[in-house]
């Protein structure tokens, strides 16, 4: 009895071994995943204020920022005040002021009745982008955001 229960025990903490790294990866992976949640959702607050008192989405585009990857820069992106200096960053007052592991765009479609903030970022720098959006579409007077994740197109 003793023997069968010491051989479980032996596999259950190499079962534990094993996936450790692997819990790891993906624990890490959604830690860092969430500075993009964070940040989408403040810019829609950003674009949701906006819409309060405009009843439209400001029209200003600000592409992809910053312009170098993260894992081009070790790993993370380190503050660039330049790289938030475009006019619509400007026009929406948002900056990253903390090395971070995205890159961020702000897409309005030309109605200004929506818009699309995106964050795309490899947080492993394994080859393996992930990019999240909020989809944001004024209804009524209200802005109302729908959120994806996976591989960028």
């Amino acid at each position: 009895m003793w023997r069968r229960l010491r051989t479980l025990l032996a596999l259950v903490g190499l079962c534990a071994v094993a996936t450790c790294p692997t819990a790891q990866r993906s624990c890490t992976a959604r830690t860092r995943a969430a500075e993009a949640d964070g940040l989408l959702d403040y810019l829609a607050d950003r674009v949701a204020d906006r819409v309060a008192s405009t009843g439209r989405v400001p029209p200003t585009a600000a592409e992809l920022a910053p312009a170098v990857g993260c894992c081009e820069q070790g790993g993370q992106c380190q503050p660039d005040p330049a790289a938030w200096a475009a006019p619509g960053w400007r026009e929406l007052a948002f900056t990253i002021d903390d090395p971070h592991r995205f890159r961020y765009a702000y897409l309005p479609d030309p109605s200004g009745l929506g818009a699309t903030v995106r964050a795309i970022g490899d947080l492993a720098c394994d080859g393996a982008p992930l990019q999240i959006e909020l989809k944001l579409t004024v209804v009524g007077g209200k802005l109302v955001r729908a959120r994806t994740r996976g591989a960028p197109p």
